[in-house]
């Protein structure tokens, strides 16, 4: 017996009253849904061939018309194909020749611009190397011309020298005053000596330079210079000294300073600056004619 509200067990009485469940019950839901969807497909389709049956004959002959057809659109279309493929292979023949011809007006040109590489690879290496020779030669030249420069005065100077203050003795007779030539003395025995550059009293001395007497004035470069006589030199200021004691020059100028008892010193200077020399026009020769006049020469420019 069993108590109001409770359900009867599996076999008991309420089961026998209800009967088996339905298969949509027990059944999983997609199973179910595919089985009688194809059943329901399948009645749908025999319900349509009961209603108009179709003779066996004609059924027969669409087949093999539809059969007939479908051959025919597949052989069209595999010789629509075989012509394509014909036409793309000679498309691809001629493309590849096409190609490799370029390709192997490519490499000529490769070859021909690796060639004119290495040619232009040659020339510049001698274009460097003479480039090289002609700076060392422009080098070469600069340091000679400064050097001539130097030496006829046309460039200004400055470096380590001595310095050379000469003077007549106060008091000094007309015979003991200093002239042209003693300075000259002086100066040709520093020249022996290795002296660069000289000054007098800021007048630059070139081989054109002139050292005179004019009255009771020395002229320099034609230039009067008042005592006392600076005498700037740019040279080796260890060996100027001792070497110009040295020469035949310098020897009769220390005579001279000690006879009529010149004011004489000797100074070092690290920073010496000489002036370029006033530029000059050279004396010229021109070509004798014979038969010219004088006068004809008096007129030529």
């Amino acid at each position: 017996m069993t108590g109001p509200g409770r359900p009867a067990g599996p076999g008991g009485e309420g089961a026998e009253q209800r009967g088996p469940l339905p298969q949509h019950v027990t059944q999983p839901l997609l199973s179910l849904v595919t089985e009688q969807s194809m059943d329901q497909d399948y009645q749908h389709v025999a319900a349509r061939r009961g209603q108009r049956p179709v003779p066996e004959e004609d059924g027969g002959r669409g087949r093999r018309v539809v059969t007939a057809a479908a051959v025919a659109v597949f052989g069209l279309l595999v010789a629509v194909a075989a012509v394509q493929t014909s036409r793309n292979a000679d498309v691809a023949a001629l493309s590849r020749a096409s190609l490799v011809s370029r390709v192997q007006e490519q490499r000529a040109d490769v070859r021909a611009l690796q060639d004119r590489a290495g040619e232009l690879r040659a020339a510049n290496t001698t274009a460097e190397e003479s480039a090289r020779a002609l700076r060392e030669r422009e080098e070469e030249v600069r340091q000679e011309v400064s050097r001539l420069g130097v030496r006829t005065g046309s460039l200004a100077v400055r470096g380590p020298g001595i310095r050379v203050t000469v003077a007549s003795a106060p008091g000094a007779t007309e015979r003991q005053v200093v002239q042209d030539d003693d300075l000259l003395y002086l100066v040709d025995g520093l020249w022996a000596a290795g002296a660069e550059a000289i000054a007098i009293n800021g007048q630059r001395l070139t081989t054109l330079s002139s050292i005179q007497n004019s009255g009771d004035a020395i002229h320099v470069n034609v230039r009067p210079v008042n005592p006392p006589y600076v005498v700037s030199v740019v040279g080796d200021p260890d060996t100027l000294e001792a070497r110009l004691l040295r020469t035949t020059h310098g020897a009769v100028f220390y005579a001279l300073a000690r006879s009529l008892e010149f004011e004489f010193r000797i100074q070092e200077d690290d920073e010496l600056e000489l002036p370029a020399a006033r530029v000059r026009p050279l004396p010229h020769a021109r070509e004798h004619v014979p038969g010219r006049s004088s006068k004809e020469k008096e007129l030529e420019p």
